[in-house]
């Protein structure tokens, strides 16, 4: 069919009305009009004209990250690696890029792939604040006429062999206006099924995330870039020759011809750059002495779970599910613990001899006359007040029934104390968090208080009780130590003497999660590490190992201590290998 163009592009009246007065002559010329509106508009853009409308729901106005939107969709029609260093928001700058595209009309569609651990997290900021509602793709079905979708990545790239193609087909379907991925270090093997994933997308514009675009090898930066941009640096040969030092895979040959290439295809913003400046993590573990009747108990208890947990038949329960499952309830607090052992006692399916050593356990609960780790958080609490009158504390625990006895316990201090679980209307958490801001003096949370909440004025964290996986604790203390941060923080973590909670303790918190890295660089770490994952049992890698060591130590101190240290060397290791990558990368790709 001949196009035949008898209209002005600059003619005021409206596109629809044409269509509806049928003046065009072919569906192409419609076509080519819409794209050349689309195009125009894009290329005009030298404000976000939506950010008075997200303003009022940012914690802070930094220009850095209107600057980074601006530049993402003006310089690079939204195809970019986004380099900044971690910390710098990277989240909100893709946020404000896609509420503008939306408003501006040329954005409709939009995928974001993401770790299993940021799906959550991403959603509650777009919502809370772009106004956006991201739907979770949970199965194949999900992606049927879906508008705005997350998805996690390792999720959605399942392989069928049986029928050769991927098992989220659908995804690849679609023509999306912006596709972004999160963490994209993730996709520096150019052979994974991940990479080949997002390989197949149709996408009008790409966005890659991450501060890190290579950690051992040029070659990751090159697999990266060729996802991005096909053909930016040539053929795979041709990047060898042109930039890649034999002897050092991290050194480029060319290093100022590489960053100018780069920065064809590249924003990165250093900390030093914006001022943004983040405060030091002060941990500190408390110790508690347990009496020797608290210390029976507890020894009694662990040897229930680990050795005399039967079935009404019998049959001996997988003790390592029941340690995964039960552990955490009864190391967490004593009313917890009591909860836990009443549950075995009125379950119709526990033998009849467990229930006798769970009863014998409870009734030696119940006589106790000291609650040393309760009376070890009064004593703390007592004394953050002693020095400030005006501190305010963030408390964790993993257990509802924990928290509810920490409020019982804390009473006669006259403190004002605000709870947060589970089950709270969006409207109940603004309250509560208003209130922990403007009048109360501690709020207590279970893991649900763990993500996507920001309390910069806050600089006293306790942990009541530690979750065994490393980012979980990572997310509570990233409440706290967020942009906006103007104090040292305090991190407080109870851990009972005599005990495997006390290695524990010490790896999570002195180790791995206070030990100078900026919020974010931890997730890094532990992917270089391979540690990143879940297991098939969606416990983390790092949980799992923690938790196999205990089992394998038969209740023998010294042995999971043994064990504990070793997987500390291996994360000593990661992070001076990552301290030396990140080193490495800043002389590649930074300005200079």
């Amino acid at each position: 069919m001949d196009i035949i163009i008898n209209e002005s592009f600059s003619d005021e009246e409206t596109i629809l009305t044409k269509i509806e007065n049928k003046q065009f002559e072919s569906r192409e010329l419609v076509q080519l009009r819409l794209d050349a509106e689309e195009v125009a508009q894009e290329t005009e853009i030298k404000e976000i004209l939506s950010y008075p409308k997200i303003k009022k729901n940012l914690d802070f106005d930094l220009p850095h990250q209107r600057e980074g939107a601006i530049r993402i969709l003006r310089d690079f029609n939204g195809t970019v690696l986004l380099a900044d260093e971690v910390g710098l928001g990277k989240t909100i700058t893709t946020g404000i890029v896609i509420r503008e595209g939306i408003e501006r009309g040329f954005i409709k569609r939009v995928l974001i792939l993401t770790p299993p651990s940021l799906v959550d997290q991403w959603v509650a900021e777009l919502k809370s604040k772009f106004e956006l509602n991201f739907s979770i793709i949970e199965n194949e079905n999900s992606w049927d006429g879906v508008q705005y979708a997350i998805a996690s990545i390792d999720r959605v790239k399942a392989y069928n062999l049986g029928l050769n193609r991927f098992r989220h087909y659908k995804a690849h379907e679609i023509p999306w206006d912006l596709l972004i991925v999160d963490e994209a270090h993730k996709l520096k093997d150019k052979s994974s099924i991940r990479w080949q994933f997002v390989d197949r997308m149709q996408k009008k514009r790409f966005l890659v995330l991450t501060a890190t675009p290579f950690q051992n090898d040029l070659l990751e930066l090159y697999n990266l870039a060729h996802l991005l941009k096909r053909g930016h640096f040539g053929t795979l040969q041709e990047f060898k020759q042109s930039f890649l030092h034999r002897g050092n895979k991290r050194f480029p040959l060319n290093p100022q011809e590489l960053k100018t290439r780069l920065r064809q295809i590249m924003i990165r913003r250093r900390r030093d750059e914006t001022g943004i400046v983040y405060m030091k993590r002060l941990p500190q573990i408390v110790t508690v002495e347990l009496t020797p009747e608290e210390k029976s108990i507890y020894e009694r208890t662990t040897d229930l779970l680990k050795t005399k947990y039967f079935t009404v038949d019998g049959n001996e329960l997988n003790g390592r599910l029941i340690v995964f499952a039960m552990l955490p309830k009864v190391t967490s607090s004593s009313r917890s613990a009591m909860e836990s052992l009443q549950n075995i006692m009125d379950n119709s399916k526990y033998h009849e001899k467990t229930k006798e050593i769970a009863r014998s356990i409870l009734n030696d609960y119940r006589q106790l006359a000291k609650d040393s780790k309760i009376e070890k958080l009064v004593e703390l609490v007592t004394e953050i007040y002693a020095k400030d009158k005006n501190a305010k504390i963030l408390m964790y625990t993993r257990h509802p029934t924990t928290l509810r006895y920490i409020i019982e316990r804390l009473a006669p201090l006259k403190l004002h104390i605000v709870d947060f679980m589970g089950g709270l209307s969006r409207e109940e958490k603004t309250a509560k968090i208003k209130e922990f801001k403007e009048s109360a003096h501690i709020m207590i949370s279970t893991e649900t208080g763990a993500e996507g909440l920001n309390f910069q004025f806050c600089n006293n964290l306790i942990n009541y009780d530690l979750p065994w996986n490393p980012m979980s604790v990572e997310q509570r203390i990233g409440r706290l130590d967020r942009i906006g941060q103007k104090r040292d923080m305090h991190i407080y973590s109870l851990a009972v003497k005599g005990t495997m909670e006390e290695h524990v303790v010490d790896l999570i918190i002195n180790k791995m999660c206070c030990i100078g890295l900026v919020i974010g660089e931890l997730p890094i770490i532990l992917f270089n590490l391979g540690l990143d994952s879940r297991t098939k049992d969606n416990v983390a890698n790092i949980e799992e190992m923690l938790m196999q060591s205990f089992l394998d130590s038969k209740n023998n101190l010294e042995v999971f201590a043994q064990e504990v240290t070793k997987i500390g060397d291996l994360i000593e290791k990661g992070i001076k290998d990552y301290q030396q990558a990140k080193v490495q990368v800043a002389k590649v790709v930074d300005h200079g």
